[in-house]
C-alpha cells in the first residue's frame, strides 16, 4: 500500500502506522479502536507528522539519521515561525555551533511506528465531552540495532501548541553520562555538550547528542525573553527576573539555562509570539543531570537557528498573540488544561499550625481543637497540623538529636502519632473537624535517603492516614532531589498516592528550601507552598507577599500558589517606625492579597484577637462566593509592580457558566501613595464594554472602565477594592470575545 493512497488522520481513534524511512512503498497497519471524538488531530504521512486543532498547526519531518525536525509551526490565522530552509549541519570547528569531533558514521536504518489515543485531561477526571480529552500521539523510531526513540505529543483542544517529550535508551544513556561527568569533571562526555569561550569573546557551543535538530526562523527580527525563576524562598524574596534580547547577527550565541523562553516577532503589530516551557525543576536543581543549556539560539551562516535540549523532560511550545499579556493568558491556559490540580477543586483556605513560629511544643489535643473551633467561625476549610504531630523527632521539634532525613532508619515508628501530645490519637481531632465542617491536614516529609529509596513506604504511610482518618491534605516538606533517580521516585510516590486515592488526596509542595520541583517540576497535583514569613524581627511585610504573587502571576497560574497572611497584632514593636508594618494596613487588606491564590492562614487561629477575626470573616465569605469565577477566569496582574508605594492589582475575565454571566473582576491595591486616583491600562484581550454600574464587593472606593482603561479611586492609603462588572449580553459581543480567543492562540469558531 503506497503512502500516497492513505491519509491516516486521527480524531481520537487509535491507529498504528509502520513506516520504513526512505523506503517506499510503505507498510501501513491500521487498527481502529472506539474512542470519543477529539477536536485535535494527528497524522503521519510521507515521513511527516502533522499535529493540529482549531488553534494551531505544526509539522515535524523525519530525518535520515532517525531524528525528527520541526518544519512548520503557526497558530491558526497567524504567521509561520519556522523557515522552510533546513539549517546546514555544523562542522567540528564551526562557530558558534560546532559538531562533536570524531563521531562515528551512523549506518543504522530506522522503522517508525505511529499511534494515537485520547486520554482524559488532567483537569477532568470524569471526562465525557470531546473538549475534556487530550489527544496523545506517539511516534516510535526503532533502529536496526534494537534501540528506539519515543516521541510523545499531547494536544488539548484549547491550547495552540503541543507538549512534546522524547524518551528512550539514548536519552537515558546520555543523562547517565551527564550525571557521571558532573560528578567527575576530569572525564567530560561529548553527550553533555560544552560551551567554550575564547579570550576574544568568541563562543563555541557543542550541542549534546540528545538535543533536538536545529531549525531556522522565518521572521527576521525577533525578541527573546529569558525568564528566570527563583525558589528557596527562605533565602530569596525576589522570585522572577527577565532578560530581553533583540536578536541580530552580533548576538553570536545565546545558550539559556531556564524553564521559560518567550520569542516574539518585533515587526508584528499584534505581538505575535510563542513560548517554550520546560516541565522540569529549575536548572540549579537539575544541573547535575542536565546539559549545560536548555535552549540555544545562534546565528549560523547568517541565519538565526535554534534548538532545545529538554533531556527527557516534557517541553511545551505554544503560540500566542497580544505580546506579554497574550503570553500570560496562554501560559495560564496551558496550566489549566493539562495541569489543573485535584480535578478542578477550589483554592481551599488552609491554616497551618507552624505559623507564628510556635513550632511543635504547643501542639496538643486541646490546642488543635481550639484551632478547629476558630476555623469553623472564620471560614477556614482545612486545619493542617505541621511538624510535631508524629512520634519521630526532627531538627525542628527538639533542641538536639532530631533528623531531617533518614526518617525510617531513625525510628521505625517515626510516623506513628505522638503519644504525649495526642494521647487519644488523631480520631478525636478528625471527629471534631467533621462536626465543624473543617477538613484535617498533616505535614509529611518524604525520606530522601538513597535517592528516595523508601518512596513506597512513604506512599503507603500517606495512604494509611487517608484510609484510617480520611486525612486528604498533606504538606510535603524536607525533600532533597540530588539525582534524576530521586526525582523519578518522588513522582512515583505522588502518582501512586493520587491513583490509589482516586485523586482525593491534595498535596502542598514546599518551595522554601533545598532542591525541590517547585514551579515547573510538578505543575499538577497540588498547590505550591510558596514561602515562610514571620512577624518576628519584622520578617513579614504585606507588600512583599503581594509582590511575590504579582510577579509570579505573569507566568504561574495564581491558583497554584499557596500564599500567606499573618496575624498583624503580633510583634508590632519589631516594626517600630516602619510605615509598611502589618498593623498599618486594615486586617482585610492582608487577606485580600491572597485572594487570587490559595490562601494560607500562616498563624495560630486561636491566638488571633477577636476583633481581627470579625474583620476577616465577611471578606472570606465574599471571597468564597466569587473565588471560582474570579480564579478560573483569565487572570492578569495590572498596574505597577508592588513595592509598598504603588497602585497595583489584578483583573480577571470570568467566562459565563451555570452560576452566572460573563464577569470582569478587579482587585486593586492602593499602597502608600499620595495619589487617590489612578488610570491603569487593561490588556487588549479584556477591552470589554460593560453596561451599567460596577458592583463593589469589598473594600473602599470605586472604579469604571473607559476605552480599555480602568479608572479607580480609593480614598485612603493602604486600602483595597474588590469590584465586578457583569452583563448577560457580553458573550454576544463577538468582536471583543475574539480578542480573547486570538490571545489564546487562534481564531477558533465560537462555541
Amino acid at each position: 500500500m503506497n503512502a500516497g493512497q492513505q491519509n491516516p488522520r486521527i480524531n481520537g481513534t487509535k491507529w498504528f502506522v509502520m513506516w520504513v524511512c526512505d523506503a517506499l512503498p510503505t507498510l501501513i497497519i491500521i487498527t481502529p479502536m472506539p474512542a470519543p471524538s477529539s477536536p485535535c488531530t494527528a497524522f503521519w504521512q510521507n515521513n511527516e507528522l502533522t499535529l493540529e486543532n482549531a488553534l494551531f498547526r505544526e509539522l515535524w519531518r523525519a530525518t535520515p539519521d532517525g531524528g525528527l525536525r520541526l518544519a512548520s509551526f503557526h497558530r491558526t490565522g497567524g504567521p509561520e515561525w519556522i523557515s522552510s530552509q533546513t539549517p546546514p549541519k555544523p562542522g567540528p570547528h564551526d562557530a558558534p555551533v560546532c559538531a562533536p569531533a570524531d563521531l562515528p558514521a551512523d549506518t543504522r536504518t530506522w522503522t517508525i511506528t505511529f499511534s494515537t489515543s485520547p486520554h482524559p485531561a488532567a483537569s477532568s477526571h470524569l471526562a465525557t465531552r470531546p473538549a475534556d480529552f487530550v489527544l496523545v500521539a506517539e511516534l516510535r523510531i526503532t533502529d536496526s540495532e534494537g534501540g528506539h526513540r519515543l516521541h510523545t505529543f499531547r494536544l488539548h483542544p484549547q491550547i495552540a501548541g503541543s507538549i512534546h517529550q522524547l524518551a528512550g535508551p539514548e536519552t537515558d544513556t546520555a543523562l547517565r553520562e551527564i550525571e557521571s561527568s558532573a560528578a567527575d569533571p576530569n572525564s567530560p562526555s561529548s553527550h553533555a555538550g560544552r560551551i567554550f569561550i575564547k579570550p576574544n569573546g568568541q563562543t563555541f557551543v557543542t550541542p549534546p547528542a540528545i538535543a533536538h535538530p536545529f531549525f531556522g526562523f522565518y521572521p527576521r527580527h525577533l525578541v527573546v525573553r529569558d525568564i528566570q525563576f527563583i525558589d528557596q524562598t527562605d533565602h530569596h524574596g525576589n522570585l522572577v527576573f527577565e532578560r530581553e534580547y533583540l536578536m541580530q547577527s552580533g548576538e553570536r550565541c545565546l545558550p539559556l539555562q531556564t524553564n521559560l523562553v518567550c520569542i516574539e516577532d518585533a515587526a508584528s503589530r499584534d505581538g505575535e509570539g510563542f513560548f517554550w516551557l520546560l516541565m522540569a525543576p529549575l536548572h540549579r536543581v537539575r544541573k547535575r543531570w542536565s546539559p549545560v543549556f536548555d535552549f540555544l539560539l545562534a546565528f549560523q551562516h547568517g541565519k538565526l537557528t535554534a534548538t532545545a535540549c529538554p533531556a527527557g523532560y516534557a517541553l511545551a511550545r505554544v503560540a500566542y498573540t497580544g505580546g506579554r499579556a497574550g503570553a500570560t493568558l496562554a501560559l495560564h491556559d496551558l496550566q489549566r488544561a493539562f495541569y489543573q490540580s485535584g480535578g478542578g477543586h477550589p483554592a481551599f483556605l488552609l491554616s497551618n499550625t507552624w505559623g507564628d513560629r510556635c513550632g511543635a511544643t504547643h501542639l496538643s489535643e486541646k490546642f488543635v481543637l481550639d484551632e478547629i473551633a476558630v476555623a469553623r467561625d472564620l471560614g477556614v476549610e482545612v486545619v493542617q497540623i505541621d511538624d510535631g504531630w508524629q512520634q519521630g523527632a526532627t531538627v525542628n521539634t527538639v533542641s538536639s538529636g532530631g533528623v531531617w532525613n533518614g526518617f525510617w532508619d531513625a525510628d521505625p515508628h517515626f510516623w506513628d502519632v505522638h503519644a504525649t501530645r495526642f494521647p487519644r490519637g488523631l480520631a478525636p481531632l478528625v471527629a471534631a473537624a467533621d462536626a465543624a465542617g473543617v477538613r484535617p491536614g498533616l505535614w509529611f516529609a518524604p525520606d530522601s535517603t538513597n535517592d528516595l529509596a523508601n518512596w513506597e513506604k512513604d506512599a503507603a504511610q500517606i495512604l494509611a492516614l487517608w484510609r484510617e482518618h480520611h486525612i486528604a491534605f498533606f504538606k510535603l516538606d524536607a525533600l532533597k532531589l540530588h539525582t534524576r533517580l530521586a526525582e523519578t521516585r518522588f513522582h512515583a510516590l505522588c502518582d501512586h498516592v493520587l491513583k490509589e486515592s482516586g485523586g482525593a488526596i491534595f498535596f502542598d509542595f514546599d518551595a522554601t528550601a533545598e532542591n525541590r520541583p517547585t514551579y515547573w517540576g510538578r505543575p499538577g497535583g497540588g498547590e505550591l507552598f510558596l514561602e515562610n514569613r514571620y512577624t518576628e524581627e519584622g520578617n513579614y511585610h504585606p507588600h512583599q507577599t503581594l509582590r511575590a504573587l504579582w510577579s509570579l502571576a505573569h507566568h504561574v497560574r495564581p491558583k497554584r500558589l499557596r500564599v500567606e497572611f499573618l496575624n498583624p497584632a503580633r510583634n508590632d514593636a519589631d516594626y517600630a517606625g516602619d510605615p509598611l508594618r502589618p498593623s498599618a494596613y486594615p486586617p482585610e487588606y492582608l487577606f485580600a492579597i491572597t485572594m487570587p491564590a490559595a490562601p494560607l492562614a500562616w498563624l495560630n487561629l486561636s491566638h488571633v484577637p477577636a476583633w481581627i477575626i470579625m474583620r476577616w470573616r465577611p471578606l472570606i465569605a465574599i471571597w468564597k462566593k466569587h473565588r471560582e469565577p474570579f480564579q478560573d477566569g483569565a487572570v492578569f496582574p495590572i498596574g505597577q509592580a508592588p513595592n509598598g508605594f504603588s497602585w497595583t492589582g489584578f483583573v480577571s475575565l470570568a467566562e459565563p457558566n451555570d452560576s452566572g454571566p460573563r464577569s470582569l473582576y478587579a482587585l486593586l491595591f492602593r499602597e502608600l501613595t499620595p495619589d487617590e486616583n489612578t488610570v491603569i491600562d487593561l490588556p487588549a484581550a479584556l477591552e470589554i464594554p460593560c453596561e451599567g454600574p460596577a458592583q463593589k464587593l469589598a473594600g473602599e472606593g470605586a472604579a469604571s472602565l473607559d476605552a480599555g482603561k480602568l479608572l479607580a479611586h480609593i480614598p485612603s492609603v493602604q486600602c483595597f477594592l474588590f469590584i465586578r462588572w457583569s452583563s448577560p449580553d457580553l458573550p454576544a459581543n463577538e468582536q471583543k470575545a475574539a480578542r480573547l480567543r486570538d490571545a489564546r492562540g487562534g481564531r477558533a469558531a465560537s462555541s
